[in-house]
This record gives structure tokens, C-alpha cells and sequence, in this order.
């Protein structure tokens, strides 16, 4: 049980640290309009959503939700490879 609590703490921690970056990135890129700050955003948002994904929809197979997990997470990585590179 205690255990339990303590992923679910350490999930919406992760979450909430997730969601205080793509609000800081997207101001960002409000303020240049620059297509490598979009592609941050985009990377960013991205992995948020892969963590809340995997934390909120449940599926019965652990390995298929680790699997889409981990589909955003990489994608997510993608974008901000390319926003650092057109940085």
C-alpha cells in the first residue's frame, strides 16, 4: 500500500514538474515565434503527455503500457534533437 502511494506521488510530481516546463517553453516561444522553440515545445509536451499517459490510462499488460510510454517519450526526444540542432 505504502508503495502504492509513493508511485503515485512521485507520478504526479513528475507531471506537475512536465506541465511547469511546457508552460515555461511555450512562453518562450511566444515570445521569439521561432520554429526550433516550437519543436521544444512540441518535445516537451510530448513526454509530459507519454508520462500522464502511462500513469492514468491503464492497460492490463504492464509491457504495452511502458510500450506507448515509452513511444511518446521517444518522439518527444526527436523534437527536441531537432530544435537543438536548428538552435
Amino acid at each position: 500500500m505504502t508503495l502504492y502511494l509513493i508511485d503515485n506521488i512521485i507520478n504526479v510530481l513528475r507531471f506537475i514538474l512536465g506541465f511547469i516546463l511546457v508552460v515555461i517553453s511555450l512562453r518562450a516561444f511566444l515570445k521569439t515565434r521561432t520554429s526550433d522553440m516550437l519543436y521544444l515545445v512540441m518535445g516537451f509536451t510530448l513526454i509530459t503527455v507519454g508520462d500522464a499517459f502511462s500513469a492514468i490510462y491503464y492497460i492490463n499488460d504492464v509491457h504495452m503500457e511502458n510500450l506507448l510510454s515509452d513511444i511518446f517519450v521517444i518522439f518527444g526526444l526527436i523534437a527536441l534533437i531537432i530544435a537543438i540542432k536548428k538552435g
